[in-house]
């Protein structure tokens, strides 16, 4: 038996075949003597090349299951592929790196290549149509390397030293601030961006957490150890937005049957909506809510569909904002 031959063996395998599509012992023959003319040798030594991939594959010594199935006139067909990844789980891998917002293009390429080798060349054919999307800005295309490296603090417990950009007039990003020593706490992705959450020493104890978007920091390096104790209570996230507001109360809304899949998504299932003896086909009920300028955009930018009705503090808010809207379109 060469080892060689083996190999190549279940390249071909490997290549050609998956969960659904094998290949009997005559086309790997075929193709055996056709890629690689020096590994020529009978069926019946091909034969006992499967067997040893299936027994390895029994082992669980190979990263594929081989298998093999008797087919009429007691023909036998065989296959490799990977009984938990296949077309459906490759898609949706696909699809989400192809709607990445901040891999550029070449990078999307490399990543999806390096997944491509684990899917036989039928099924790449399969997956060429993806998800398409429009180009957008990209500045930062060490995002890759930047999550990499946060990762990595986390696992050795290790502070964080980095500069944050932000867009200038020329709509490119520059540095405006350098921190050190910031304690990671974790990454989230939120609102189609990733976010670093984290402890800033240079605020008083009680309102340390702090929230730094992935794509802005620049310069990364990991710094001195822990200089806390990270507590294992849930950390805050704000309620509209990835920033938390500083308060809160409990108010009462009223609005169309139409948003209440978006209301329970928002603010949750313990809501308890009943129907609205003033208008048909609208509900009302209480929630808790953060103040915050991302609350109001939220409430004016459901239209005609969604009503505050108290209490009358929360009311003055949006309407002041809307206020302030008016009075840009004036004539």
């Amino acid at each position: 038996m060469s080892k060689a031959r083996l190999i190549h063996v279940l390249s071909i395998l490997q290549q050609e075949t998956n969960g659904q599509r094998a290949l009997t012992l005559h086309e790997i023959h075929d193709r055996l003597i056709q890629q690689y003319p020096d590994e020529r040798c009978s069926e019946q030594g091909i034969r006992r090349d499967l067997s040893v991939l299936m027994e390895l594959s029994d082992l669980r010594a190979l990263s594929v299951r081989v298998d093999s199935q008797v087919l009429a006139h007691n023909q036998c067909s065989y296959k490799a592929y990977h009984p938990k990844f296949g077309l459906n789980e490759a898609r949706m891998i696909f699809d989400s790196i192809s709607i990445s917002r901040f891999l550029s293009p070449d990078q999307k390429k490399a990543l999806i290549s390096q997944l491509e080798g684990f899917l036989s060349q039928q099924e790449v054919r399969q997956l060429r149509q993806r998800v398409q999307v429009r180009d957008c800005l990209m500045q930062n295309k060490k995002l890759p390397q930047t999550l990499q490296l946060l990762y990595q603090a986390l696992d050795m417990r290790r502070c964080l030293d980095f500069t944050y950009c932000k867009f200038d007039l020329d709509g490119q990003q520059r540095p405006v601030r350098r921190y050190e020593r910031i304690l990671p706490l974790k990454v989230v992705w939120e609102k189609e961006h990733y976010y670093l959450i984290a402890l800033n020493p240079a605020h008083p104890e009680e309102n340390q957490q702090r929230n730094y978007r992935v794509d802005r920091m620049t310069e990364l390096s990991i710094s001195v150890p822990y200089w806390k104790k990270v507590s294992s209570k849930p950390l805050n996230y704000g309620q509209f937005g990835m920033f938390p507001a500083q308060e809160s109360c409990w108010a009462t809304f009223r609005l169309h049957r139409d948003l209440l899949d978006m209301a329970f998504e928002i603010l949750g299932t313990d809501i308890r909506p009943v129907p609205d003896e003033e208008k048909e086909n609208w509900v009302r009920f209480n929630a808790k809510v953060e103040l915050s300028t991302g609350f109001e955009r939220w409430v004016l930018g459901q239209a005609d569909k969604m009503e505050v009705l108290g209490p009358p503090a929360v009311r003055d808010r949006i309407r002041n904002r809307l206020m302030t809207i008016c009075d840009y379109y004036r004539q």
